[in-house]
């Protein structure tokens, strides 16, 4: 009795102690528990917040490209509103008569061509009919007066500019938006509108480069709703609104640049929704991107979290139960009596410590099992993670942190402190000594306010690490993610809104920004000089060898451009073959023309672009800062100004900006602008010239000669006006209305007299040379053989196959052809070798000096043998007295025409002409007789 009493104190502390256990146990697995979940919430959260951040950055990066993609299209409206003001265009009468023209389409491919997201450039009368259209001559005839851009901005003074709802192209269907400016006089009144068609295929394509994950989404639309493009596309909802009444307005409303998570509307996934407004325009990028895509990350690293957690669990719960199963066992000892129990005790003890043995050899095995779990799954995370305690010893680290900064496997074990860690990665050479102490600074002051946070760090291999820092109840937790590659994304997004697609150059934009720039510091008296550079002879290039050899070219320009130029000096290509420098720092004005000459030298040299050989030169104008200009427009127009007077003055120049070049031109638009009135009004007329048949003293045809009649100038020969009509076009309608009202003339005129009518260079050009000859002789009814052809040597240079087959059309047709002025050009004999012509005209400048000068006369015989031989007859120019008459008859001429016997007279005064010609003819009988032609 007394012995049981004596043991009951033992039993009773060891009741004690296995109830202390097990409460003890249980506290600590709730605890770890505990921990584990807020963590996996923490860290559930974290990944969630990194997707929304990201998708805000990539919708304001997108959301900047569009605004400079649309602000480009912009400039380019602008710059031809301004043009049109310039040329005086303030009534839509104006609008309409001088904007229809070749010129104005050839203006608009030049403006179009540095526009990528632009598809074409056209101007719209206030009808609604598309008066001119980039890339279409003629213009085909389009009425958009239904559309409801045209409607909002002919019927809403208030509306400036208007995006349009998505429509198809009417030419190959594609998906495309306009977006317009009203056109207004001084006086307010509507005009017309300037537009451009934008395929929404480039912004499509532009959000393909940036997908983030399969269930990203990114979208344009208008302010109103209306969707204008989306990637992955849904041709389902091009132009349609977004989702029920209001609910687009709920959405962006006071929430641009924040994030909204609410269930996709197409496939009711609970998405994060970042909407950003663009900053200059009516339109709204929308990036989207599942939760369940967002925490794809985060539910590998959960699956760790548990299994670490349950594992620690399982560790802890063994001990507990091995606590009380030895404990047990000592209680059985006690019950026996005291040699028994000693004896039983010893064998107890015995089993006891064998099946704790086995128990712990059973929990050793699952705790490593456990721990080759933990590990792979930590191991294999797309992030590097990093747990360090209170104390800043290391918990646990992966292998990808180790693999972020380069450092061995092994660098990095449990219970390194934190500067051991830091001395790791600083002798590995992934972050260097200064920035990791201004890491370890930052991560002082976050540790200190126990505050959560995400940083970008640079490491010294130039890759890009976004770190986040989350404190725990006891150390805290970071995690690394590489984002290099995204940078990279977004940095290419940027640079394509500001450079050339076709030569990486600056683009407008870029160009812009950057003079602005250097205009500034030459307020300051930094030197600045702008040179803007026209190719000459790149349209032939693209005309006779194809557009990807003028591209080729381009990039050839480019890189000599920039080889040539210094380092501190900006190279741009404006559009089309227009490209500008901007240099800057300059020591005096010298300096830019000497570089501008050796510009005109390097491009003077030959190309050899996909084996051809290609010849092209540049015209230079140039302009300083700040006294030809105090902001960029000022000064861009100056150089533009010097540009159109190199060009003036020859090509293959530089000029520099003077002030009255900006009063010469002003002279030149208004000749220009008079010459256009003056087509419309007729005020152009046609005299007419005979020409003598030697043989036959008898007249037996005229050419036919252009005339201004100006209502203040007066009559104005053609060498005044012709030139300038071939610069702007204008010489393609001259020239057929002369055609036509030539051969008219010509059909009542006695006998079988000839009408010679002279072709410009440009109007081989033009595809409708042969349609309009066959138009004038059909409507006028004049015999094909009475017309003759004046065409000159610089023709035969353009394109000789093609000049060719265009001749043997007329040829076919029966019309005549003469080579006029020969001998003052390049008199290629080979030209008459692979053409048949019908007459060589020799020019006056050998006729004047005939009496006078030897080589002149041996010039005419060697023409008119020439011509005898080919069977081609000679009529001689300029002939004014009896003693030039004389020698060409004697030299065997054919034909002569010159003052002499009559200079060019009216239309109207023809048939007089003709009754007093052959009285005039009579003395001449006496005249020696040419050699008859063959």
């Amino acid at each position: 009795m007394l012995f049981n009493i004596a043991g009951l104190a033992p039993l009773v502390h060891r009741a004690r102690v296995r109830y202390l256990l097990l409460c003890g146990g249980m506290f600590i697995g709730l605890v770890l528990a505990a921990g584990a979940a807020l963590l996996v919430v923490s860290l559930r959260r974290d990944a969630v917040e990194e997707s929304a951040r990201d998708l805000k950055n990539l919708a304001l990066v997108l959301d900047e490209e569009i605004d400079r993609s649309f602000q480009t299209v912009q400039l380019a409206q602008n710059a031809l509103i301004e043009h049109m003001r310039e040329l005086g265009i303030d009534t839509p009468e104006k609008f309409d008569s001088r904007m229809a023209s070749l010129e104005i389409n050839q203006n608009l491919n030049d403006r179009i061509a540095g526009l990528p997201s632009a598809d074409v450039l056209m101007l719209i009368d206030r009808h609604g009919r598309i008066l001119n259209l980039s890339h279409f001559w003629p213009v085909p005839d389009i009425d958009v007066h239904d559309r409801d851009y045209f409607r909002a901005l002919n019927e809403d003074p208030s509306i400036t500019s208007v995006v349009s709802t998505p429509f198809r192209n009417r030419g190959d269907g594609s998906w495309v938006i306009f977006y317009g400016r009203r056109f207004i006089g001084a006086d307010g009144q509507f005009i017309g509108i300037v537009g451009s068609g934008i395929r929404l295929s480039y912004f499509e394509a532009l959000f393909s480069r940036i997908m983030v994950s399969d269930d990203a989404t990114f979208a344009l639309y208008r302010d109103d709703g209306i969707m204008l493009a989306r990637n992955p596309h849904r041709e389902a909802d091009v132009g349609r609104p977004y989702g029920a009444p209001g609910t687009f307005e709920r959405l962006v409303a006071a929430r641009s640049g924040q994030i909204v998570r609410r269930p996709g509307l197409i496939d009711g996934l609970d998405r994060l929704i970042a909407p950003q407004r663009t900053a200059h325009f009516p339109l709204i990028v929308v990036a989207t991107d599942t939760v369940q895509s967002a925490l794809a990350g985060w539910r590998s690293a959960k699956l760790t979290l548990i299994g670490g957690a349950a594992l620690l669990e399982l560790v802890i719960a063994a001990i507990v139960l091995l606590g009380i199963r030895h404990l047990r066992s000592y209680e059985r000892l006690h019950a026996a009596n005291a040699a028994q129990l000693e004896a039983e005790a010893s064998l107890a003890i015995a089993e006891s410590e064998l099946t704790l043995s086995q128990e712990r050899e059973r929990a050793a095995d699952e705790l490593r099992a456990q721990a080759v779990l933990l590990d792979t799954a930590l191991n294999n995370m797309g992030h590097g993670l990093c747990m360090f305690d209170d104390a800043s010893r290391i918990v646990v680290a992966n292998r990808r942190f180790s693999e972020l900064f380069d450092l061995p496997d092994g660098a990095i074990v449990p219970g390194m402190t934190y500067d051991e860690v830091a001395q790791q990665i600083i002798a590995a050479g992934a972050i260097k000594r200064a920035g990791m102490n201004a890491l370890n600074g930052r991560r002082s002051e976050l540790v200190a306010a126990r505050s959560r946070a995400t940083l970008h760090w640079e490491l010294a291999n130039g890759r890009t690490l976004m770190i986040t820092h989350q404190p725990m109840a006891a150390g805290w937790l970071s995690t690394y993610e590489d984002i290099t590659e995204r940078r990279k994304a977004e940095a290419q997004i940027t640079h394509m809104a500001n450079h050339d697609a076709l030569t990486d150059l600056p683009n407008r934009v870029l160009f812009r920004e950057r003079l602005e720039q250097a205009v500034v510091r030459a307020r300051r008296g930094k030197g600045l000089a702008l040179l803007c550079l026209d190719l000459d002879q790149f349209k032939a290039v693209n005309d006779t060898l194809g557009h990807p050899i003028g591209d080729a070219l381009l990039k050839a320009v480019a890189a000599r451009l920039v080889g040539q130029s210094r380092d501190i000096d900006m190279v741009a290509r404006l559009g089309g073959d227009e490209f500008a420098i901007v240099q800057t720092e300059l020591e005096s004005p010298t300096d830019a023309t000497r570089s501008a000459q050796r510009l005109i030298n390097l491009l003077g040299t030959p190309f050899q672009v996909a084996g051809h050989q290609i010849v092209i030169g540049t015209s230079i104008g140039i302009a300083f800062a700040p006294q030809d200009g105090m902001d960029p427009d000022q000064l861009l127009r100056s150089a533009d100004l010097a540009l159109c007077r190199a060009k003036l003055d020859g090509r293959g120049i530089c000029r520099l900006f003077h002030a009255e070049m900006d009063a010469q031109m002003q002279a030149r638009r208004l000749l220009e602008l008079d010459l256009r009135h003056a087509v419309r009004a007729g005020q152009l007329e046609l005299f007419y010239q005979p020409q003598i048949d030697l043989r036959t003293k008898a007249v037996s045809g005229f050419e036919a000669l252009l005339r201004w009649r100006h209502p203040e100038r007066g009559l104005i020969p053609p060498i005044q006006f012709i030139p300038l009509a071939e610069e702007i076009g204008l010489i393609v309608p001259i020239g057929e209305w002369v055609l036509g009202e030539a051969c008219a003339a010509a059909v009542s005129w006695p006998g079988n007299m000839r009408i010679a009518v002279n072709l410009s260079p440009v109007q081989f050009k033009s595809r409708n040379l042969v349609a309009a000859v066959v138009q004038a002789l059909e409507e006028s009814g004049l015999r094909s053989d009475r017309l003759e052809l004046e065409i000159t040597e610089t023709v035969m240079l353009q394109d000789t196959d093609a000049t060719l087959a265009i001749l043997r059309q007329f040829q076919e047709l029966g019309v005549r052809i003469a080579m006029d002025d020969f001998g003052t050009g390049y008199s290629s004999l080979s030209y008459l070798r692979r053409f048949p012509f019908d007459r060589i005209k020799i020019d006056q400048t050998f006729v004047r000096d005939l009496c006078t000068k030897k080589d002149c006369i041996a010039i005419v015989r060697a023409v008119t043998t020439l011509g005898c031989d080919l069977g081609m007859a000679t009529t001689a120019e300029g002939v004014e007295t009896r003693e030039q008459l004389d020698a060409l008859a004697q030299a065997g001429c054919n034909e002569v025409q010159g003052y002499f016997f009559s200079p060019a007279v009216p239309g109207a005064a023809v048939p007089e002409l003709l009754r007093t010609m052959a009285d005039k003819l009579r003395p001449t009988v006496a005249l020696a007789e040419p050699e008859p032609v063959a």
